[in-house]
């Protein structure tokens, strides 16, 4: 590394953080071993990013300015490197043209940037299905399992370190095209996402019972390391490569009957019923893919979730005996099946859909709330690029789940806003002047919402056309 580039110390990049700032090193980060810690285009915007990367041992991260890297305040103004010595206070640097103008104009362009990088990563694992699924046609059911793990390896990680990245992906709710390849890739992000909230949670419920009489004298490393864990790291890995591969025996069963747009007769539901009941599992027998994770995604990502729920199948094991993830696939297949437009049908709102699944589901057996409540936190009751409406009867634009964060895009009479407003952020629900989301009006459709987006910002959720 260059002599001029600047190292910075880990826990005052931390303080930046943690008041509101945002960092960027301009130089992929790595471990001694060579694993990658951190990409260099990743705006890093909350502080357990950097914390995780100095429990292993990172003291200080060099930042790149003349590739993208560098530090900003929670205006979004450039702080001036060299940072002065710990406990002193930065001077930000005289504001760029480039620059970012305003809170709103930052967190637009960080949603741009966290999208240009999605869209990449999207595109790659749809032409992944997509050879995948050609294979299977041309070579009697064979494939390159390789090159879905390797894929979905990828994917696991970009989700790990951006929650919500699954909202920025390349969603193409405007088309059905090539619905099967978009679907996997969905379900395999959204899943993987959710799947990691609960294993987090569930985790953190299970030690903190098992701590909870042990003394506080023991060593933190020794409980850590003794600590319990409902699924491993390799195990996560083979569940969102199940997420991804669970609709892969559709491509077995005829088009016709597939994307039939009328109601199926019962003899052409049997006959789809079969891409999870046979030909998933046909598939993975022709493959010598011997994996349980696998094989139960695909066989029962229909299951029932709780007792005597209708329209499921196969009905050979009761909701207790299905596995968390099998049940977190079903979640995600229904949650992205329903924000999807399909021949059949048009996508609908994000906020009705989690919604819906949350009473469909709420107040069953314990262990699926715990999912449920993964679902919603990983999705979030107002996902992010859904619109919502507002108590004074303005539209708005959710920014992030987390607050939630929104963008007002209309007036109080439905016209779209020429200027960019600022943003509101809901503290438990609300404004600070008493402004709330009006959850008594229904949520509109994502065709209407786009129609409505000011220029500046449909450039944050346009599809990518393949």
């Amino acid at each position: 590394m260059p002599p001029s580039v600047p190292k910075i110390s880990i826990d005052q990049l931390i303080g930046i953080v943690v008041a509101g700032g945002r960092v960027r090193t301009g130089i992929d980060i790595f471990n001694r071993q060579g694993t990658l810690l951190l990409e260099k285009d990743v705006l890093v915007s909350e502080a357990k990013t950097l914390e995780k990367i100095k429990r292993l041992g990172v003291v200080d991260l060099p930042i790149v300015a003349n590739n993208a890297g560098g530090l900003w305040d929670k205006n979004g103004k450039q702080i001036r490197l060299p940072l002065p010595a710990p406990g002193s206070i930065p001077s930000p640097a005289k504001r760029p043209t480039t620059a970012i103008s305003s809170e709103v104009d930052r967190r637009i362009e960080e949603i741009c940037e966290l999208k240009e990088i999605a869209c990449q990563k999207y595109e790659h694992a749809k032409q992944c299905i997509k050879e995948v699924l050609s294979s299977i046609q041309q070579n009697g059911g064979k494939f390159d399992f390789e090159m879905i793990s390797d894929t979905v390896t990828g994917l696991f990680e970009f989700v790990s370190k951006h929650e919500n990245a699954f909202s920025y992906l390349t969603r193409e709710i405007f088309s059905y095209d090539n619905y099967l390849y978009n679907h996997s890739i969905n379900v395999c992000t959204i899943g993987t996402v959710i799947m990691r909230k609960f294993n987090d949670n569930f985790n953190a419920a299970v030690n903190s019972f098992l701590n909870s009489g042990i003394s506080s004298n023991i060593n933190d490393a020794k409980m850590d390391e003794n600590s319990f864990s409902y699924f491993q790291p390799d195990e996560m890995i083979d569940i969102s490569i199940g997420f991804f591969m669970h609709d892969m025996g559709k491509i077995l069963v005829a088009k016709e009957i597939m994307n039939k747009p009328g109601k199926l007769t019962t003899e052409e539901f049997e006959v789809v019923k079969s891409h999870s009941t046979e030909k998933g599992l046909q598939l993975l027998e022709t493959n010598n893919l011997i994996n349980p994770y696998l094989a139960n995604i695909s066989l029962y990502h229909h299951s029932r979730l709780y007792r005597d729920e209708p329209n499921c199948y196969p009905l050979t094991k009761s909701q207790n005996e299905i596995q968390p993830y099998v049940k977190v696939c079903k979640l995600a297949d229904i949650y992205d099946a329903m924000t999807s437009k399909r021949c059949y049908k048009e996508a609908l709102n994000p906020v009705a859909v989690v919604t819906e699944i949350f009473h469909k589901y709420a107040e069953k057996d314990p262990l699926l709330q715990y999912i449920l409540h993964s679902f919603v936190k990983s999705v979030g009751i107002y996902p992010p690029g859904s619109i919502v409406a507002l108590t004074n009867g303005q539209l708005a634009y959710v920014l992030d789940s987390q607050g939630p964060i929104l963008l007002p895009v209309t007036d109080s009479q439905g016209a779209t806003l020429a200027a960019k407003p600022d943003m509101l952020v809901l503290d438990k629900g609300e404004t600070s002047d008493g402004l709330k989301v009006d959850r008594r009006k229904p949520a509109i459709s994502p065709l209407e919402a786009y129609k409505i987006l000011p220029d500046y910002l449909l450039k944050t959720i346009q599809t990518h056309a393949a």
